[in-house]
């Protein structure tokens, strides 16, 4: 079976550290990334260092960076949409590192006319402390879940149940997929660039964390034709634990924007990769 070339996209915010676990997680995936694209929201010294650092190891990896004038990630990620190169375009967040198999499940699972839509485990603050500190990889996680898993639950772990993981296309999975997909999770997702550059990328008028990044683009793919399909449990990351960085207050003023734009039926956002 042919699968699509892929760029992974990932959203970074002067957290060198998180990126360094991911990209080591990029280096054993069971498919490795055509394309690693870092999409920083700044221009921060630490981050450049670093990935100058990284660059014989990934000499496909590209940074790209902007002036850090506060929450610009649409911005950035559109930057790394017009980018990429490659047909086949793989979203997570900086703080998200991926189970070995990440990349071929989102290959798998991909379709023209497709959205697929990953969960993610949040990691307590004890395990993600030992995975910073090298005493636990994440590979250990992936490989012994269950073993693991008394103890992560008692460290406040989120979301446990998606740290399980079963082949595509099985029965399980096919069980699982069956239900509805509300929205993306703007952490783990995937799509052909094509269907991306039907609704013109991200909407770049949202200029606080939250729904702009997810929830937005959600109904606007739906607008277009472009349905939404999980691929839970098959593409796994595990998100590293820190304090909550966003308020319910910047959640009401992108929920005003967003509804103004379903009220329009603003499908193709005009504020977008193309500006009108």
């Amino acid at each position: 079976m042919n699968f699509p070339n892929t760029s992974i996209i990932i959203s970074v915010y002067k957290d060198t550290e998180a990126l360094g676990f991911i990209l080591e997680s990029l280096e054993n995936q069971t498919r490795l990334p055509d394309e690693i694209i870092i999409s920083e929201d700044g221009s921060s010294t630490e981050m450049s260092n670093f990935i100058t650092t990284q660059k014989d190891r990934f000499p496909n990896l590209i940074h790209l960076t902007q002036a850090d004038e506060g929450w610009r990630k649409n911005i950035a990620m559109n930057n790394a949409i017009k980018t990429a190169s490659r047909e086949y375009l793989i979203f997570i967040d900086g703080d998200c590192v991926p189970y070995s198999t990440f990349i071929q499940a989102h290959v798998e699972n991909a379709q023209h006319g497709i959205v697929l839509c990953g969960k993610r485990f949040e990691l307590g603050p004890k395990f993600t402390a030992k995975i910073k500190r090298n005493e636990l990889k994440i590979s250990d996680i992936e490989k012994k879940f269950f073993w693991y898993l008394p103890s992560m639950i008692a460290d406040d772990a989120r979301h446990p149940e998606d740290g399980l993981i079963f082949k595509s296309h099985s029965f399980i999975s096919r069980q699982i997929h069956k239900r509805y997909v509300r929205h993306i999770l703007g952490c783990n997702f995937s799509c052909y660039k094509d269907d991306f550059l039907k609704i013109n990328g991200f909407d770049e008028t949202y200029r606080l964390p939250a729904e702009g990044e997810d929830v937005d683009p959600s109904w606007r793919f739906r607008g277009m034709g472009i349905e939404l399909k999980s691929c839970r449990n098959n593409a796994n990351i595990l998100h590293l634990y820190h304090p909550k960085r966003f308020s319910a207050v910047e959640g009401d003023v992108n929920k005003a924007i967003m509804e103004k734009h379903i009220s329009e039926n603003a499908f193709f956002c005009k504020n977008g990769i193309h500006k009108e």
